[in-house]
């Protein structure tokens, strides 16, 4: 069952709290070096991978607010020429990361 998340609740809970979302984005395939490329220059953009499967690139981005990682996927992400669809994944908790565990 899925739940549905508005913006309220979504500012609420990351509420001074650090933004952290992994993006899928469907890409025009003659795109997807250009617009890797693109993506990979943006400040808040810490990882690009060009994959295999249901999205053609995945992009994990940190954001110091939800209200700015939403700009940015409104106003930047999904005006690339070429991207088709995004999902975005937003990260509740981290287990691992940069190879450091953060949980035993």
């Amino acid at each position: 069952m899925e739940t549905q998340v508005n913006d309220e609740n979504l500012d609420k809970y990351y509420d001074r709290k650090i933004v952290t979302a992994i993006v899928g984005l469907r890409v025009e395939i003659s795109e997807v070096e250009s617009i890797a490329t693109a993506i990979l220059h943006e400040n808040n953009v810490e990882d690009v991978f060009v994959v295999t499967g249901e999205f053609d690139i995945l992009v994990k981005v940190r954001f110091p607010a939800y209200t700015e990682f939403q700009k940015y996927i409104l106003t930047k992400l999904s005006k690339i020429q070429g991207v088709k669809d995004s999902k975005t994944m937003m990260v509740i908790g981290i287990k691992k990361e940069n190879r450091r565990i953060f949980v035993e």
